[in-house]
């Protein structure tokens, strides 16, 4: 009996085990595969490191992630150290009150704690703003900088603030554990209390102090939602990269650098075991005539030369650390920078660095998961950006709320090469905003092994035939409106009834089993690796997928679809026009554009590049292109004019989305 129930105990041991590290076995696997794709294994290939110590995206944010977790971890246990000291200097009542409140940081949601940073920073930099210019209005001595935007001192504090509570949670339980007598007797015998500190208190207390450091960095290294709402537009993280990736998918790149954390974590792990093990070694075969060598530096600390020598260490780093900060302030403020807000895998980031050697602007490129992610930050004031490329829909949104600034088209002279068809359209009908940047369209993506027939009609996507074979967009506008299309609707109908039908569709649909789920970036894995028959997406993406699974056909169904653009716009007061201007100007390039048709598989605007880019794709890869593909990623004009493109709504139209869209679950 007791072997059988050891051997029970070790079974459900090993499923613990599994399902906590089968997933990172399978990252890492993955990160050696030869294609881009997660669910299928092409070969054995070292690719994807290269191209990660190529992507300088990843490797900024990486840089900055350590930058801020380290600096953020230090500085939050020297603080949370000697505030948890003061805390149990308190009488009984009081440090049980403040370690109360010490706890509420820790079991408030992150969310909650994000926004209310994000806001606390904006309204002091209104306050500032206004001090500022009345400060150096009434003399002339010492000008103060009147703006101030979030970066990276906003998302160091944020850090340290989140970092604190959890520095005193685990010290606090030491020093309760230690005998409070302890210091008042070393004092007695002619300590001071600094030295007290270190010869008494510090060895009590340091396994809390070091628990608690490892758990600020910790969490510091994994936070996303705090960072991305106090990161401001100059700095990210690599949680906030991974999350913006998910406009399209996340890259093997991602898989790469995700392998080598997890290995030096082990690494340090297995390191830090193997030292306890030979500390316990020595422990046990030393002679009492031995001093371990910490005790040798204590005792030369405690001298007069030791004193001196430690003053001078903290002297000299003191004032290497302020001359690095004045060399770097002054370095980076020289530098003309422009920050630039779009999506996901939506570049050639080689074009980034083209850009930055042609015109010695330096660029701050930051992703965000979609519109409604975008407008929401802007509106909260936690972003800085000088160029954004929404969507037609909710650039009409943020032209009609005077978020935007008028371009100096005489600053773009590559706006004459945008073809006249993506001019003057219904979300900037006198072209004073936007620069467009892609267009493509949303259309229905199958594979015909799976079903019975072809797929003609988005019906498809609601017929009880393909139940648990079909993944709905998880996006209102475009899930509402494909129901509306079906429908023989226009996508932009602010008809009550006519939306509340297409809802009905979807529900229904739900109901009886159709949807396998709701999905944006996991549409990539889940139709190539075939695990499911049905799904709406776009036509860029489509092409992308076909690497992996040749199998998948792409369709715009008879009844219409939809047709977008994204473009590039100036927000309203940005403070670095002349250069966002530029930087549009470059990316409207022809040069420019047939290298960003070939990296994301959207369609330019640009006239020169839609018809040089059947050629460059031939140079590229020595073969022509296949025209039934070059016709899905350059819809033709008469599949054009089938669909149909988002208009912004009205607010309780917009909203009646909302509703309904919480309300369908799924």
């Amino acid at each position: 009996m007791r072997k059988n129930r050891r051997i029970g105990s070790r079974f459900l041991i090993g499923l613990v085990f599994l399902f906590l590290y089968a997933p990172i076995a399978l990252l890492i696997i993955f990160s050696f595969n030869e294609g881009d794709s997660g669910a299928v294994w092409k070969g054995f290939s070292l690719h994807w490191y290269a191209s990660m110590l190529r992507n300088r995206l990843i490797i900024e944010s990486v840089y900055m992630t350590l930058l801020v977790s380290l600096l953020a971890t230090v500085i939050a246990t020297f603080a949370g150290t000697f505030a948890a000291i003061g805390l149990y200097s308190l009488p009984r009542r009081r440090r049980d009150a403040l370690l109360t409140v010490n706890n509420i940081p820790m079991m408030n949601a992150d969310i909650v704690t994000g926004v209310s940073l994000c806001l606390f920073f904006v309204a002091f930099f209104q306050f500032w703003g206004g001090f500022a210019r009345w400060f150096n209005d009434v003399q002339t001595a010492v000008r103060l900088p009147e703006r101030l935007t979030l970066g990276l001192g906003t998302l160091l504090l944020a850090h340290i603030a989140f970092n604190i509570p959890y520095v005193i949670l685990n010290v606090a339980p030491k020093l309760r554990q230690m005998d409070r007598n302890l210091m008042d007797a070393a004092q007695d015998l002619g300590c001071t209390w600094m030295q007290g500190f270190w010869k008494v208190m510090l060895p009590e207390i340091k396994p809390g102090i070091i628990s608690g450091a490892l758990i600020a960095f910790t969490m510091s290294i994994d936070d996303f939602v705090i960072s991305y709402f106090t990161a401001g537009s100059s700095t990210s993280t690599l949680a906030m990269t991974i999350y913006g990736m998910t406009k399209r998918r996340v890259t093997p790149e991602i898989n790469a650098v995700s392998t080598l954390l997890f290995l030096t974590v082990l690494i340090l792990l297995v390191i830090v075991n193997i030292g306890e093990i030979q500390q316990e070694r020595r422990k046990r075969n030393a002679s009492p005539q031995d001093v371990p060598l910490g005790e040798k530096l204590r005792r030369f600390f405690a001298t007069r030369a030791g004193r001196y020598t430690q003053w001078g260490l903290t002297a000299a780093g003191a004032v290497a650390f302020v001359l690095t900060v004045l060399f770097l302030t002054r370095e980076t403020q020289s530098i003309p920078v422009v920050n630039v807000c779009s999506w996901g895998e939506y570049i050639d980031t080689d074009l980034i660095d083209q850009f930055e050697a042609e015109t010695g602007i330096r660029v701050n490129y930051q992703t965000a998961e979609s519109n409604e992610t975008m407008y929401s930050l802007l509106k909260s004031g936690g972003a800085d950006y000088d160029v954004i490329v929404p969507s037609d829909y909710m650039i009409a949104q943020l032209i009609e709320e005077g978020m935007l600034s008028e371009l100096n088209y005489d600053n773009i002279p590559n706006f004459q090469l945008i073809d006249p068809r993506f001019r003057n359209l219904s979300y900037d009908p006198e072209n004073k905003y936007t620069v467009p940047y892609t267009w493509s369209t949303l259309g229905v993506i199958y594979n015909p092994t799976m079903i019975d027939e072809p797929v003609t009609s988005w019906g498809a996507l609601y017929d009880e035939r393909n139940a648990g074979k079909v993944l709905l967009i998880n996006n209102s506008r475009d899930a509402i409106g494909e129901a509306l299309m079906y429908l023989g609707y226009s996508v932009n109908t602010t008809d009550e009834s006519e939306i509340r039908a297409a809802y009905q569709v979807l529900d229904d649909a739900s109901r009886r089993g159709v949807f396998q789920g709701k999905v944006m970036d996991e549409v990539f894995q889940t139709m190539e690796g075939g695990n499911a028959a049905i799904a709406s997406y776009y036509a860029g993406d489509y092409l992308s997928m076909l690497e992996n699974n040749e199998d998948l056909l792409y369709v715009i169904p008879d009844e219409g679809a939809n047709w977008f653009v994204d473009a590039m716009c100036v927000l309203k007061d940005a403070p670095h026009m002349e250069e966002a201007e530029a930087w549009i100007n470059f990316i409207a390039s022809t040069e420019a554009s047939l290298a960003n048709m070939d990296y994301i598989g959207y369609a330019s605007p640009n006239m020169e590049a839609l018809e040089q880019y059947p050629a460059y794709y031939e140079e590229l890869y020595g073969e022509p292109m296949d025209p039934e593909l070059y016709e899905i990623m350059v819809t033709p004009p008469e599949v054009l004019e089938r669909c149909e493109m988002y208009e912004n709504t009205p607010s309780d139209i917009r909203a009646l989305y909302n509703r309904l869209w919480i309300q369908l679950g799924i």
